[in-house]
């Protein structure tokens, strides 16, 4: 920011920490109400416990799928008339009432019950969806300065870090009679979604879309455009590399995570110090995600993200040693966590850029849209890494028990080696691999050059849009 205006820079800081505190919010909500709220409603319901994990996944599938559908919508709608905000107050909206409905289950048949629950369910994801894709839109093209599009995936990764830890305190700390106690959880949910879905109405008010090309007049916004939308994105090769890389990351952190969460004493037996793993866990991605803006002035994204690989299959391997050297151990855990930031953030970085070559070669880029896709690329990646954990898990379980012999509980330690160890660093050189061919790095200041050109009469010169809201 050093040869903007002083104007220029207070609203870049002004978009930084409103897009911090929606950022925040959007990741505290789901963090700490969404399993009380399921409680409750189910606390006195003639539910099984699998018809309850069929009604979480039916209605986060059901929610995901109708973003989905309407993301072509809201975008349509953004560019025509330069407004998001009414999509994240729809949100707000939606995620108040079903709240609300949850505080009280109708007793009727047991069939009724299920469906009203799955439904408020269901309304509630959805809600939390509409929260969470134009303010990701934020990022991914509504700042035409590309540095500071590194700067925003930056405060993504910090403010989500950030509610996490805050979720975890709060969870931990909060439960008096009343809150989370007496009354099964209603007045907690009721409090902190109150709270949080305040919060991320001011820091929604303050946000600014800035840089955001009109679709040209000619074009329709008829079930055609939305094919043509979808054919555009999928026959470009770096969205294509975007989903591999968000998928296979997902895949791999998943996985490894296992290994140093709750299954680490398997192989190295219980941490004695609980609160230094903590520390490391919580606190170390937040410095990696301020380190990203220093190296990413330094560096290309490929080269960045290539780092973050390199640091990330380093972790794996000093875990392979922490077997023999129990202190490695933490040093494992802090090499993962830098890794885990850059690979994250650059993911988020580089979403902007892909998207801004599909519109160069197109005209029709989005942002609300390819983000849906590619957050079921992430899903998707997630859900697979738990199938492998639990095979893997279960599996490993039939090699030896607690009262097994030394030979069983050894081959049951190698496995998980194995198993949770080996498969995230064959992850981390299928990144390496899938990161060769992203040279969008290249070509991007020629594409950037064309963009500007075409849309000159929404800029003005700080290098931002005039069309604001």
């Amino acid at each position: 920011m050093g040869n903007m205006s002083a104007d220029a820079k207070a609203f870049i800081r002004k978009q930084r920490v409103s897009f911090g505190a929606v950022e925040f919010g959007s990741k505290m909500l789901p963090l700490l109400t969404a399993a009380g709220m399921m409680s409750y409603m189910m606390e006195d319901t003639d539910i099984s416990g699998y018809a309850a994990r069929v009604i979480m996944i039916s209605g986060l599938a059901a929610a995901l799928l109708a973003a989905f559908f309407i993301s072509p919508v809201i975008d349509r709608t953004r560019k025509k008339s330069g407004r998001s905000k009414s999509w994240i107050y729809t949100g707000i909206i939606l995620v108040a009432v079903s709240t609300l409905m949850s505080v009280y289950v109708p007793h009727a048949a047991a069939k009724i019950e299920i469906v009203y629950v799955g439904i408020v369910f269901c309304v509630w994801c959805f809600g939390v969806r509409l929260l969470l894709c134009p303010a990701d839109a934020l990022l991914a093209g509504m700042a035409q300065n590309a540095a500071e599009r590194t700067n925003l995936a930056s405060v993504k990764g910090f403010a989500g870090g950030l509610a996490v830890i805050c979720a975890g305190w709060m969870a931990g700390g909060l439960t008096a009679p009343g809150l989370h106690g007496t009354d099964g959880g209603r007045k907690y949910v009721m409090v902190f979604t109150a709270v949080i879905l305040i919060s991320m109405l001011l820091g929604s008010a303050f946000l600014k879309e800035t840089y955001l090309p009109p679709v040209p007049d000619g074009q329709r916004m008829s079930l055609k455009e939305y094919g043509e939308d979808l054919k555009a994105f999928f026959k470009d090769r770096y969205f294509w590399l975007l989903l591999l890389y968000g998928g296979i990351l997902m895949f791999g952190t998943s996985v490894f995570s296992t290994l140093s969460g709750g299954h680490a004493h398997w192989i190295l037996g219980e941490p004695e110090n609980a609160a230094l793993v903590k520390v490391i866990t919580y606190g170390v991605p937040l410095a990696a995600y301020l380190a990203v803006p220093f190296l990413a002035g330094k560096m290309t994204k490929r080269q960045c993200a290539v780092l973050g690989t390199a640091v990330y299959a380093g972790a794996c391997l000093l875990m392979l040693i922490s077997i023999k050297v129990l202190p490695v151990y933490y040093l494992a855990l802090i090499v993962a966590e830098l890794g885990n930031g850059f690979l994250w953030a650059m993911l988020w970085a580089m979403e902007p850029d892909v998207f801004d070559h599909v519109d160069h070669l197109t005209g029709r880029a989005r942002a609300v849209f390819p983000l849906t896709v590619i957050s079921a690329a992430i899903a998707a990646g997630a859900g697979f890494a738990g199938v492998v954990r639990q095979s893997l898990t279960v599996f490993a379980a039939n090699l030896g028990s607690p009262a097994g012999t030394a030979a069983q509980m050894s081959g049951r330690n190698s496995f998980m080696v194995f198993g949770f160890i080996l498969i995230p660093l064959a992850v981390c050189g299928v990144l390496a691999f899938v990161l060769r061919f992203y040279k969008l790095d290249v070509e991007f200041p020629e594409i950037r050059r064309d963009l500007d050109r075409r849309y000159a009469g929404e800029e003005n010169p700080t290098g931002y849009g005039t069309k604001t809201i």
